[in-house]
């Protein structure tokens, strides 16, 4: 039987490496079982098997299992295994106990693959310490972890209830959390802006004392030097004059007109929601301080 060295700590039996694998259940005791079929993949015996709640993920040709791992001597490791639509193990990965990973990274040139790397709660920032490239075979290659990301889904552990809302503000990076703020670059604040890029459209109807009216508003924001505002209540139309951007940061953007002062219009993600938001918008039909707004 050939073994392939895995980390430092565990041996994996290659045998089972691009062959159909179940995950079958033995002595089920509250959430832990013990299994022939794992036991034969680390090449061990008598060890118990917990599944995370996270543990199930899938995407369109492929799906992953979280199995820890629990030696005879208490001993606690981390996998993934990696298998595709047939059920074909085709990879694994270990976690450490301190580490978290996050699934379906977008790498440059497109690539897809998983981060691994540590979460700080308190600055809400996943320091991302290992990089790896899951190709088109499902195989998984390391690469330096200064690749740049495109996108990078919160951390599979942290996909709970009382977690929702996270992932619209989390930041990652590969410096300490404590000088992360210190050295960001330049291009991190043209990230951020870029988010907001793009075509909104808010559609609502209000009631006045004076009768109903319906409004719709479309923002166009083209880039820093470019937005355009226009309102339209019931049939009449009138584009904003002067707008402009007076503020933007990772939750939302602040726009201004050049000719009018008093006009203020917020552009806000909350809760993965974008909410037209703003003093003027206040004004329209009190205490009613934020509406839809659909990004087309």
């Amino acid at each position: 039987m050939l073994f392939i060295f895995i980390g430092c700590k565990k041996y994996q039996s290659q045998d089972h490496i691009n062959t159909k694998f179940t995950v079958d259940k033995e002595n089920i005791k509250d959430d832990s079982y013990s299994s022939k079929n794992l036991d034969n993949l680390f090449a061990a015996k008598g060890n118990t098997y917990f599944e995370p709640d996270y543990t199930g993920t899938s995407f369109d040709d492929y799906y992953v299992k979280n199995i820890v791992v629990k030696d005879q001597k208490g001993k606690k490791s981390n996998y993934l295994l990696f298998f595709d639509n047939k059920d074909i193990l085709k990879d694994t990965l270990r976690i450490a106990d301190d580490e978290m990973y996050s699934l379906n990274v977008i790498f440059d040139s497109n690539r897809k693959g998983i981060a691994v790397g540590t979460f700080d709660a308190k600055q809400s920032y996943f320091k991302i310490e290992k990089n790896f490239e899951l190709n088109k075979n499902i195989k998984l290659k390391p690469i330096p972890v200064s690749s740049k990301i495109e996108k990078c889904p919160l951390p599979v552990q942290l996909l709970s209830e009382e977690n929702v809302g996270l992932e619209e503000h989390f930041t990652f990076g590969t410096q300490n959390s404590d000088t992360k703020k210190e050295s960001q670059s330049a291009q991190t604040v043209v990230d951020e802006f870029s988010q907001w890029k793009g075509n909104y459209q808010a559609d609502f109807e209000i009631s006045r004392t004076d009768g109903d009216y319906q409004v719709k508003y479309e923002v166009k924001i083209t880039d820093k030097d470019n937005v355009t505002i226009t309102e339209k209540i019931n049939d009449e139309s009138n584009l904003v004059s002067g707008t402009f951007i007076n503020s933007t940061s990772d939750d939302k953007i602040v726009i201004k007109s050049k000719t009018d002062d008093t006009l203020e219009y917020i552009v806000a993600k909350i809760g993965g929601k974008y909410y037209l938001m703003g003093n003027t918008i206040y004004m329209l039909n009190p205490p009613n301080d934020k509406y839809i707004l659909k990004k087309i």
